[in-house]
């Protein structure tokens, strides 16, 4: 009779590990999906309804829409009641300024000069993976722009602020965090292989500048310098992005001398580990 107690009892507190476990495999899920939601916005799209993020990541609808309402209540989701399309919540823009702020208040102030200056919008990036993520942004007043929204990820083989990072590298770290290819291609411009892409990243170390000529989007021309590093070894980029209407040889070369040749920015030469 003790045993058959012990053994039932036994069973009965498995029982309960296993449900626990399962809890934490489902919250773990939960907190992914989540993840990939948030991450599912891009530049190119930077706003979508809750049925375009579903067909996207391949999730049911009602799914997305529970965690939609979530992520809308904590700040990481904002949505327009008009349209029903969400975009990244003011959330995402406090976590993205939160870390190291030396060179985030840096970046500001020559952020503040290089726009007052050109009239450009003007933004500040870290690596992160085979990405950049955009952590500070000042967009120009003018009609035609190319604004960027803080929180935003973007390839780093085809922008401008994710090449002067990727010149920061040694080739053998570069390559490892890139692979060889085929890298995707948002232009015609784009360099799609580690082939194409290395001799860029050693001009950009020769040059101090690094240069994206409708290679991310067509339309627009991004010219970048890093910033020197923070207490904690990490490298920001900044970048200037111009309009191609607007980009002619003298703005290019102006904008370029004023990167190359303010002392907050650190050298195109490989080494960062």
């Amino acid at each position: 009779m003790a045993e058959g107690r012990l053994t039932n009892e036994t069973t009965q507190r498995d029982t309960l590990i296993v449900r626990k476990d399962l809890s934490v495999g489902e919250s773990v899920k939960t907190l992914a999906r989540g993840l990939d939601i948030l991450r599912s916005f891009r530049p190119d799209r930077p706003e979508a309804t809750q049925s375009q993020i579903a067909a996207a990541l391949g999730l049911p609808l009602p799914t997305v829409g529970r965690l939609c309402r979530t992520l809308v209540a904590e700040g990481f989701l904002e949505g327009d009641t008009d349209s029903r399309r969400l975009r990244l919540g003011p959330e995402i823009a406090r976590m993205a300024l939160v870390g190291p702020r030396d060179p985030i208040a840096i970046g500001r102030t020559w952020m503040a000069d290089l726009a007052e200056r050109f009239g450009e919008d003007v933004n500040l990036a870290v690596l992160n993976g085979t990405q950049v993520l955009f952590v500070d942004s000042l967009a120009s007043r003018r009609t035609l722009s190319a604004s960027t929204a803080i929180g935003t990820r973007a390839p780093a083989h085809c922008t401008a602020v994710g090449k002067c990072l990727l010149a920061q590298l040694d080739d053998n770290v570069a390559l490892d965090r890139l692979g060889p290819g085929p890298y995707e291609r948002r232009t015609d411009k784009t360099l799609t292989s580690w082939n194409r892409l290395q001799p860029e990243l050693a001009s950009i170390r020769a040059r101090q500048v690094a240069r994206s000529f409708e290679e991310y989007e067509e339309g627009l021309v991004g010219l970048a310098v890093a910033l020197r590093r923070d207490g904690n070894g990490h490298v920001y980029g900044l970048s200037v992005a111009v309009p191609s209407v607007r980009a002619n040889a003298d703005v290019v070369a102006a904008i370029e001398d004023a990167l190359r040749a303010d002392p907050r920015a650190v050298p195109a030469t490989a080494g960062i580990p």
